[in-house]
């Protein structure tokens, strides 16, 4: 037990490794977001939202790493909300593109 503790505090004291957990596990929380969504899944939407959703994840990871080093499981919390966002976000702006864009409409009123 306390060897399997050692290793957890190495690896808990890497950054390089807890960025790349940040980066998969925002990208599968991404595709999750994908499947729950029933729509039919190609290559390409499933590698854009993971990659879009992976690397929101990294960048929340480098913002929040200086702040949060202490407090790791929350850090990567915030990562994986974050990669559910960005599947959230990216399926909103594909879909928009895919019935012609968004029309906003300005009216002054008297």
């Amino acid at each position: 037990m306390d060897k399997m503790l050692v290793i957890f505090r190495e690896v808990a004291s890497d950054p390089w490794i807890i960025g790349m957990v940040a980066f998969f596990g925002a990208s599968f929380a991404g595709l999750a977001t994908q499947l729950r969504n029933g729509k039919t899944l190609t290559f390409r939407s499933v590698s854009a939202a993971m990659m879009n959703s992976g690397f929101i994840g990294t960048i929340i990871f480098l913002i929040g790493y200086q702040m949060f080093s202490d407090n790791l499981p929350y850090l990567i919390g915030m990562c994986l909300l974050a990669g559910i966002g960005g599947a959230t976000m990216l399926d909103f702006i594909l879909t928009a593109l895919k019935k012609n864009g968004i029309i906003i409409t300005i009216k002054g009123g008297k």
